[in-house]
């Protein structure tokens, strides 16, 4: 059976079973999800597997990523946190065939 690879960028920070980014800010102790209000520490002692890289250049080969979800997320803004979610990288990132679920809607199917 093939092996899928889906990345959830920023938002809750803690969809099970697949990699969760977050920016450099989820390091802070501080630093809490959305839906849990757990720390990145605890995220991860619960199995949620991370990626700590910036929105704007993730560090993810082109064409690799079978779905990426982003759920009440920014995306091609800037916010206190710096710049959000970046459409150029999704499109960038999904494989042929990929899809881009925004909000639990699908939103683009790479062609």
């Amino acid at each position: 059976m093939a092996q899928h690879f889906v990345i959830n960028l920023g938002g809750e920070g803690e969809i099970a079973d697949v990699i969760n980014q977050q920016g450099p800010w989820a390091l802070d102790p501080n630093w809490r999800s959305s839906r849990q209000g757990k720390t990145l520490q605890e995220l991860v002692k619960d199995g949620h597997d991370f990626l700590i890289a910036p929105n704007d250049r993730l560090p993810l080969p082109d064409n690799s990523v079978d779905r990426v979800y982003t759920d009440s997320v920014p995306i091609d803004v800037t916010t206190w946190l710096g710049p959000g979610v970046q459409s150029s990288e999704i499109r960038r990132i999904l494989k042929s065939g990929g899809e881009w679920i925004r909000d639990g809607t699908l939103y683009y199917t790479k062609p």
